[in-house]
Parts: structure tokens; C-alpha cells; sequence
């Protein structure tokens, strides 16, 4: 049996989940601060620009669920993942399930632990990681558990997890340089509408690309 990685956001999915889910929590009110976008727009420019410090991001994503209980949150994340699964699935997205339906299936990102496990769940992938968010007591406290699922942090948990597990061939997908430790990890690395960096590196490793995504958007 084959392994196959996937990043999700600009990947698996054609667009940003935690941007979706930050907009859900202005939506819902569970944002009060009127800075919150403008705070954003920065840590978004500084991941494109490869400078994010990934733990303070992580902390700012976290901080609205300070004090707000674990159970309470249950339904509105599957609410939210349900949603967002039907809108950002496309033709992309249905190719790669196919393509590697008989192969076991695990999607790595940075994207908070409890929207991807249910975001898993609606793409029908049993495995999953993604940045832990901590809780005490029950409740939230507004901060990261442990250390991002970030960069190279995608690897090691992912060989901690194979463990003795054997697959004939590991498969990755990553649309950012972010995940080159993710890429380089894999026998078959494919750059998926990659940004301008990976884009460079895939070419001059011959990697495989795909720019299907990037073909729909063109033709409009």
C-alpha cells in the first residue's frame, strides 16, 4: 500500500480554511476585536513573505476561544467544516481522492487540529494532523498546545506516526514552500499550484506540477 500526504488549504481544497474560519468567527461573534483582520493581513503577508512566526500566529488564531468550552464548540465546527468542504471541493479535489483511493490517506497542516479532524471526516480521510490547540479544565485557554504542525514539524510527526507501518511508495501535494520538508520527504513530490518560490524549486528539480487550478482561473 502506498502513503499519501496532503497538505489542505490551496491543496486538497481550492482555498484558505482558517481564513474561512476566522471570517465564521466574525460571523458568529465570537470576534470582538476590530483589529483582528488588520492583525491578520499582517501575519498572511509575512507567511507569503516565508518570515510567519508560526507560534504567534497560532496563539493569535487561538486567542478568540479563550475561556470558551471544548463541547460547546462541537457543533459549530462540524457546522463550519461541512460548509466550507461543499464550497472549497472542486475538480482538483475529486482527481487527487480518486486518483488515490485504494491508498491510505493522511492530510498534514497547519490549520487548527479541530477543523481538520472534521474537515477530514467530510473528505472521508481517517487521518489527519494539525496544530493542537490547548485546553484546561475543559475550556480553551486561547493558546497553541505543543508546536505548530508547521514546516518541518509535519515530518517529524509523520514519522513518529509510520512508525513500523511499510509503504511501497509515499506520495506528497503541497501547494507552498512551506512543506518542501514535506515534499522532499516523499518518493513523489507534486507541487500543486505552487507559489512562486516552490514553483522554482519543483521546476528545477523536475518535480511534478499541477496547475489545473490555475487553468480554471485563467479562463475566466
Amino acid at each position: 500500500m502506498n502513503l499519501v500526504l496532503f497538505d489542505l488549504d490551496d491543496t486538497l481544497l481550492s482555498g484558505d480554511t482558517e481564513g474561512e474560519w476566522v471570517e465564521f468567527m466574525l460571523n458568529s461573534g465570537m470576534i470582538q476585536d476590530d483589529s483582528f483582520l488588520e492583525q491578520m493581513s499582517i501575519f498572511t503577508q509575512n507567511y507569503r513573505n516565508g518570515i510567519l512566526n508560526i507560534f504567534d500566529y497560532s496563539n493569535f488564531l487561538l486567542g478568540p476561544l479563550h475561556g470558551i468550552k471544548e463541547t460547546s464548540m462541537t457543533n459549530r465546527v462540524k457546522e463550519f467544516s461541512k460548509e466550507v468542504v461543499g464550497r472549497l471541493s472542486d475538480a482538483t479535489t475529486d482527481h487527487l481522492l480518486n486518483k488515490h483511493a485504494s491508498d491510505k490517506c493522511l492530510i498534514t497542516s497547519g490549520t487548527l487540529s479541530f477543523l481538520v479532524k472534521e474537515i477530514s471526516n467530510e473528505l472521508g480521510i481517517d487521518n489527519y494532523f494539525g496544530t493542537d490547540a490547548e485546553v484546561k479544565d475543559g475550556s480553551y485557554t486561547g493558546k497553541v498546545f505543543g508546536h505548530p504542525n508547521f514546516s518541518e514539524e509535519k515530518v517529524r510527526r509523520i514519522r513518529d506516526w509510520i512508525g513500523s507501518q511499510s509503504f511501497e511508495l509515499i506520495y506528497a501535494y503541497s501547494d507552498s514552500i512551506h512543506d518542501l520538508p514535506l515534499l522532499e520527504f516523499s518518493d513523489y513530490p507534486t507541487a500543486v499550484n505552487p507559489d512562486v518560490q516552490l514553483m522554482e524549486i519543483a521546476q528545477s528539480k523536475e518535480w511534478n506540477i499541477d496547475i489545473s487550478r490555475q487553468k480554471i482561473i485563467n479562463d475566466f
